[in-house]
């Protein structure tokens, strides 16, 4: 099969997994407690603005129901671009951002490079408190997915996850993982590190 249509599937899957998401958010049994009221923050390192601006319309306008699923600040310096969100902006939706992001490009079939930074507040997992819960984690896909609907993510002392979307109830510990935790850009978040 072409890396195109490979692409063009794995969108049409995350479309249609998030709007199953959206009917069925209470499947999940991921639960914060409590929410940070810090800001999540997605850099961007090599897409240009016009490419980004297009890329957040599209986000926007066909998949963020609510306002607090969009980004509230964007900022370009120095080649990285920074977008801001509430802390309202839930987990699973931060992580269909950062995944929409990577793969946005199906034209020319590249791979952007992009991380988020997700201050989690109280966590639990069936009813399980989780070992990230208070901690800013890092969110990124790895190098070397194929599937084209995960995400992974790296705490603070370098524990990783993988958050595949194809069904709830399915965020997994995984051995080592493609990057190595980096702070938030976010100085707000700092101190939940």
């Amino acid at each position: 099969m072409s890396t195109t249509y490979l692409l063009i599937m794995a969108v049409i899957a995350a479309i249609c997994i998030f709007f199953a998401r959206k009917k069925s958010s209470d499947a999940a049994s991921i639960k914060e407690t409590t929410m940070s009221p810090s800001e999540r923050v997605i850099q961007v390192y090599d897409m240009d603005e016009a490419k980004l601006n297009d890329t957040i319309e599209k986000i926007t306008r066909n998949y963020a129901e609510k306002e607090e699923e969009h980004p509230t600040v964007v900022i370009q310096q120095d080649g990285i671009i920074r977008l801001t969100f509430t802390p309202e902006t839930d987990y699973i939706s931060f992580c269909y951002w950062v995944n929409y992001l990577v793969y946005c490009d199906e034209e020319k079939q590249k791979r952007y490079t992009v991380y988020g930074w997700y201050p989690f507040g109280e966590l639990e997992i069936n009813g399980e408190r989780q070992p990230f819960s208070n901690q800013t984690v890092m969110l990124y896909v790895d190098k070397n997915d194929t599937q084209y609907d995960n995400i992974s993510f790296v705490t603070p002392d370098g524990s990783h996850y993988l958050q595949p979307f194809a069904i709830f109830n399915n965020l997994k510990p995984i051995v080592g993982g493609s990057e190595s935790y980096r702070h938030s850009p976010n100085p707000e978040t700092q101190e939940t590190q």
